[in-house]
């Protein structure tokens, strides 16, 4: 990688604060509001909540969101997008959420299916006429700050992601206090998948010096509040440090794309019922010990500024934390079994430009050794 040489572009206004968004009445476009959420965001108050502040608006309220959302869902979504006429889609939760309101907006203003747009669909996006804001109430996916939605496509039961200039929100609301009610277990997955966001941008093939300086701050505050925010969710240090972490991760990502961890977690999520988080952390370590096939010299770099001796003991922290927080770090913990693993790794495979960009030899014999090594 050439440092002197590099393309960033950031085009999302954020505004960050704590209570940031207890009144969005200035921040949309038009009367007619469509709030995207999942069931338990509507059902506890939080999404209707921020559509009451919108006053002299129609709101009107999508929250069928289901973890890995599906194409069909999406195109649901959509097409009560188009029957209101939304002249704003705000994206309220998780990176499910989040990815489905970036394809929604884009949608409400075009014809057809996703599934037209997406993969080898054969049509793009023309540019976005419907305002989009984001509200992450996880401190993990970085959704809110990158033009990357990820789907599984209902026909093949497939997840693979979508990169399309649309979907880069005009406004991303970071608000602490919407984690608060996040539960240990969530709080730890999407944490960790903050920190894979973070260290896949650093030893991208694609890494350049911006990135990289944001996500060395990422993964630092990460190991040091991630516990706190487990065990003390309504820590407002904590939290606060864990969500701007998974916002500056998601800057950095957004810039390289994920690497072999988000690809290999694709399979892990849509075949063994994974969280994304979980499905991403459990190869974590595995990935950060063969690093140094390529990257050696960065990554030992790394480790000393994370307070490491080397890039295996890093590894092993990492192996560590996720146990005191909970997470599984063995394949068998997911109902992985040994005849399993070549199918994980061919359809890890098939994210082929993703998996590239990670600094070792990926192949699906690599691939399968690799969760060889973490099966049990």
């Amino acid at each position: 990688m050439n440092h002197s040489a590099f393309h960033f572009w950031m085009p999302v206004e954020i505004h960050c604060a704590a209570g940031a968004a207890a009144d969005l009445s200035d921040a949309v476009a038009g009367d007619r509001i469509l709030i995207v959420c999942d069931p338990f965001l509507y059902e506890n108050g939080t999404a209707q909540r921020i559509g009451d502040t919108l006053n002299g608006c129609q709101v009107h309220y999508f929250h069928g969101i289901e973890p890995n959302p599906s194409t069909d869902r999406v195109d649901e979504c959509a097409a009560l997008a188009r029957s209101v006429n939304a002249s704003t889609v705000i994206g309220v939760g998780g990176g499910s959420c989040l990815d489905t309101a970036k394809a929604v907006a884009c949608l409400a203003g075009a014809e057809g299916s996703i599934c037209e747009y997406y993969a080898d669909g054969g049509r793009s996006f023309g540019p976005r006429t419907v305002r989009l804001i984001l509200i992450p109430t996880t401190a993990g996916t970085g959704s809110e700050v990158t033009n990357v939605g990820v789907f599984t496509n209902s026909r093949t039961h497939t997840k693979l992601p979508l990169v399309c200039r649309g979907f880069w929100a005009d406004l991303a609301v970071v608000d602490p206090t919407l984690t608060y009610s996040l539960p240990a277990a969530q709080t730890a997955s999407t944490g960790m998948d903050a920190f894979c966001h973070a260290i896949e941008a650093y030893w991208n093939r694609e890494s350049q010096p911006l990135c990289d300086y944001l996500a060395i701050g990422a993964m630092r505050d990460i190991l040091k509040y991630i516990q706190t925010a487990c065990e003390e969710p309504e820590n407002e240090t904590a939290r606060g440090a864990m969500l701007t972490a998974a916002l500056t991760a998601g800057v950095a990502f957004s810039q390289t794309r994920t690497t072999g961890v988000h690809a290999v977690s694709f399979p892990l999520t849509t075949g063994f019922h994974a969280s994304h988080g979980v499905a991403c952390a459990i190869t974590l370590p595995a990935f950060i010990r063969i690093s140094t096939e390529q990257a050696a010299e960065k990554m030992q770099r790394l480790a000393r500024m994370l307070d490491c001796a080397d890039v295996s003991a890093l590894a092993d922290r990492v192996e560590g934390l996720m146990k005191t927080i909970g997470l599984p770090t063995r394949l068998s913990e997911l109902g992985v079994q040994e005849r399993d693993l070549p199918q994980i790794a061919k359809d890890g495979m098939a994210a082929a430009a993703q998996m590239q960009l990670t600094p070792a030899t990926m192949t699906a014999e690599t691939v399968c050794q690799l969760l060889r090594s973490i099966l049990s």
